[in-house]
């Protein structure tokens, strides 16, 4: 596979959901509907507000999700513009080489494995960084020095 071509497109048998928004929309408002519906139920005040914070939180998942909208939350504190912040991804969610290549010419920029969704996606972006001249071993994704990234997230294909 091409370094500059994007495996993300690519249907990945342990992640399923990942590449389905419609699965990720129906689970996130599953969650909504059941937190309103124990929201009913508990008699509790803090219990009531705890919940009610976790459906905000939903709420505002849905609408990032349904959206196709993301952004970096480091990047966000720092800037405290949205425009600035945000990461674009396609249909499916996958980070975008615009997107990438405009993280790997940040000046500043601090990531690590958590940082990405699959080992793919971790390294298709250290894989561009480097293409691009941008040394990303610095932030340790490569521990073992082999040339494969992040090898504990979902879908490496060397396991």
């Amino acid at each position: 596979m091409d370094k500059h071509t994007s495996p993300l497109s690519q249907e990945d048998p342990h992640v399923p959901i990942q590449n389905n928004k419609k699965a990720r929309l129906w689970i996130i408002g599953g969650l909504i509907a059941l937190a309103v519906i124990t929201l009913i139920f508990v008699k509790a005040t803090w219990a009531k507000v705890v919940i009610g914070g976790a459906i905000l939180l939903l709420l505002t998942a849905f609408g990032l999700e349904s959206s196709n909208k993301d952004y970096d939350l480091g990047k966000l504190i720092q800037t405290g513009s949205f425009a600035a912040s945000q990461i674009q991804r396609d249909s499916k969610g996958n980070l975008l080489p615009s997107s990438v290549d405009a993280f790997c010419n940040a000046q500043q920029k601090d990531y690590n494995c958590a940082d990405f969704k699959t080992q793919p996606e971790a390294q298709y972006v250290y894989d561009r960084c480097n293409a691009l001249g941008k040394n990303m071993d610095v932030y340790h994704l490569d521990g073992n020095h082999n040339g494969i990234v992040c090898e504990a997230l979902p879908g490496n294909p060397n396991r």
